[in-house]
């Protein structure tokens, strides 16, 4: 059987770079022999994640910046272009969600500005990061034709918005080869070492509460259920996607199989770490606010995921805790050590 040929030389933008996933991306392409170039403007990424390597280049920059996508397109030759960069987490689109929902689609349209200044030849394939917040609720795993949300979401619900009108925006752009159109990546929770409380993701937040043996908050009575894919893993599906010889466009599902409810996720963080932290279960309109929806269920359903003969994320949900644990630490420990190294957040421990 002939096997596609690869182009020597490869290259990828990734904007996002600095982010949790897209740092991941920027090892796993260039340990894969790319080269690659990364974007961000450390707004919520460390430099500390952007690794040292002769086949790396770096643009600090905002993706929504006028014309500045433009310039970078049109500076070199790229294959591939994967745009992770954006606003993301309920804290900070509860903070502001229409500024939220104004950035990430300023982004949006800025790739496709500098996408369609270069002759078609030129033109680099897209992926670009979705998310599962962009489904209707359901009780079955969710494919990608199931039913989507309001592009016009409020609130929380503003990011969802931004995302569903984005890839409607990629969709509808005449710049595409034929076979070539946009990917959207609709992620489901991904997780692993390094990634920022801040954000109010959940297993970060129980990991740095449990760590420090502070009380790790539970919303609502922890039967929500969710699946979790390992960072690593999805970067190495990530990669998979990028050099696949005939990857159909449209939306996509990216997620794993650990699935659980968040209460069981909190007790192994708390069976796994030393100081033993009870968990605190709270109204999250507490937190959130009066109109705060919290999603019974979301899974995905990666069937086409599979077809496309990728391997699926496969780290069980026990090892993905044990390993967010102990690399959290080590970077807590290595950040002590050396105060001007950015980490993720690190607190003392509780008295």
């Amino acid at each position: 059987m002939l096997q596609p040929q690869i182009k020597k030389c490869r290259r990828v933008l990734i904007t996002g770079a600095a982010g949790f996933i897209g740092a991941a991306l920027v090892r796993e392409m260039l340990a894969a022999g790319w080269q690659v170039s990364g974007l961000d403007d450390f707004s919520s990424g460390w430099p500390g994640r952007l690794p040292q390597h002769s086949e790396f280049d770096f643009f600090e920059t905002d993706v929504a910046q006028p014309r500045g996508l433009e310039r970078i397109l049109a500076s070199r030759r790229f294959d591939v272009l994967v745009h992770l960069a954006a606003r993301v987490g309920v804290k900070a689109v509860l903070r502001d969600p229409e500024g939220c929902r104004s950035a990430n689609l300023r982004g949006v349209r800025e790739i496709l500005r500098g996408v369609q200044a270069l002759a078609a030849p030129e033109r680099p394939r897209v992926l670009a990061a979705s998310s599962s917040e962009v489904y209707a609720p359901s009780r079955e795993p969710l494919r990608e034709t199931h039913p989507t949300r309001s592009t016009s979401g409020v609130g929380r619900w503003a990011y969802a918005a931004s995302k569903l009108r984005g890839e409607q925006l990629l969709d509808d752009a005449d710049l595409w080869s034929p076979g070539a159109a946009a990917v959207h990546l609709r992620f489901f929770n991904v997780v692993g070492p390094g990634q920022d409380s801040d954000s109010g993701m959940v297993l970060p937040t129980f990991v740095e509460n449990a760590l420090a043996g502070a009380p790790i908050p539970v919303h609502g009575d922890g039967a929500a259920q969710r699946t979790f894919a390992h960072v690593d893993e999805v970067a190495r599906v990530l990669r998979e996607l990028v050099e696949h010889p005939a990857l159909p466009g449209g939306a996509l599902n990216v997620g794993g199989g650990a699935r659980t409810t968040i209460a069981h996720l909190a007790q192994l963080v708390r069976a796994g770490s030393a100081l033993k932290s009870e968990l605190h279960y709270i109204d999250p309109r507490s937190l959130c606010g009066a109109n705060f929806e919290e999603v019974a269920f979301r899974q995905p359903d990666l069937a086409r995921l599979s077809t496309l003969g990728v391997a699926l994320p496969a780290m069980g949900l026990e090892r993905i805790v044990q390993d967010s644990l102990e690399r959290h630490a080590g970077l807590c420990r290595q950040s002590s050590a050396n105060p001007a190294l950015k980490s993720p957040p690190c607190a003392s421990p509780a008295s």
